[in-house]
């Protein structure tokens, strides 16, 4: 990884990206993140870097390969063209480790279409309005899959932005992008910041911040500092934006956490691979990635400290996705166009409406 600078350049947004602490500080605690050379040192020591082999054999499409495409089981249920389009092409345009992962986290390609479409029709309401192209960021999620799907559906409209500090999905990324309405930042999350955008020509389209950011289930990698991590890309944000967080969580009685994994694994993960492959990715995998996970109240309570409102929008077995922000009548409107979520049945262990659980505004706020 190349090492830059952490101090915004005059013009740059302050503070968007950027890590507040001291550049010898390491992250001791659960609400603080290094900032300068300790950023390359906790980017180091993560289980994002620990896994690369294991994450490059995936990407590479060595090991881990889904025996079947990933299709959506609830296809008929769906009375939307757009959304069963949106997801045909997030499944024909995506590389191994984007496969690996649809066929990993049940009702996850339903889940992602649903935000996309939606995405896509508020600023085709909005574009009268605010005639200028919107932009979207998505936080170490793969070879961009998601990102180039969604600037497709937009008809260009959204310009999109993906990290990803593991090489191998550069390739994939570059494969199937169009270079007009998509880039890619090849390495983390926390290397990318306001000096970043506003020193390279190439991401110039984000220089006054994202409309759209979305963590794809990648702060768990490095580690249980979500206070830190949520203000890292929320800093890239503009006031009026939208973040959406994917994440897997922990759930405080450890037997339903098993019991909704074996669903995971037996319902859906069975469909795609084969139990020695199941294992095998346990054995290797599974308890550094759960080592960085955190319970729902305590990702409530980060994003709470952050954003005016906060809305749980999604869950199926122990994954969820929030949606925050400071804007209440943007986050209304996208709420109205997404509707409520289509997930498979088997996979539902609790209410999955969507619905605020917080946010610094009083309650009875969107």
């Amino acid at each position: 990884m190349t090492t830059e600078g952490t101090t915004a350049p005059d013009d740059a947004p302050r503070g968007a990206g950027e890590l507040p602490y001291g550049a010898d500080e390491l992250p001791h605690s659960a609400d603080k993140l290094p900032r300068g050379a300790g950023t390359q040192e906790y980017v180091a020591a993560s289980s994002m870097i620990g896994l690369a082999d294991r994450f490059d054999d995936i990407a590479t499409g060595r090991d881990q390969v889904p025996r079947v495409p990933v299709r959506s089981t609830i296809r008929d249920a769906v009375r939307d063209r757009r959304l069963l389009d949106y997801q045909d092409a997030m499944v024909e345009r995506s590389g191994p480790l984007f496969q690996h992962f649809l066929a990993s986290v049940p009702g996850i390609l339903e889940e992602m279409s649903r935000v996309g479409v939606a995405l896509s029709r508020l600023i085709e309401r909005r574009s009268a309005a605010e005639p200028r192209d919107f932009t979207f960021y998505e936080a170490d999620a793969f070879d961009g899959t998601n990102g180039r799907t969604l600037a497709s559906f937009s008809r260009g409209r959204i310009k999109t932005l993906t990290s990803s500090p593991n090489k191998a999905n550069e390739p994939w990324f570059h494969r199937y992008a169009d270079p007009a309405v998509s880039r890619y930042f090849p390495e983390s999350l926390f290397r990318l910041t306001a000096r970043t955008l506003h020193e390279r020509d190439e991401y110039a389209p984000f220089r006054g911040g994202v409309d759209f950011l979305y963590e794809t289930a990648a702060f768990q990698f490095y580690g249980k500092e979500r206070a830190a991590q949520i203000d890292h890309v929320a800093g890239l944000l503009r006031p009026d934006g939208l973040a959406f967080f994917l994440e897997k969580l922990n759930h405080p009685d450890p037997q339903e956490y098993q019991r909704r994994e074996r669903v995971k694994d037996e319902v859906h993960k069975a469909a795609y691979f084969t139990p020695a492959d199941i294992a095998r990715k346990r054995r290797q995998m599974l308890q550094r990635m759960t080592d960085g996970q955190v319970e729902f109240d305590d990702l409530v309570g980060a994003l709470g400290d952050r954003f005016n409102h906060v809305h749980v929008i999604w869950h199926a077995t122990n994954f969820y996705e929030f949606v925050a922000s400071d804007d209440a009548e943007r986050l209304a409107e996208f709420l109205e166009l997404a509707g409520e979520p289509l997930i498979p049945e088997e996979f539902r262990f609790e209410d999955a409406s969507a619905r605020r659980v917080g946010g610094r505004e009083r309650e009875g706020a969107v």
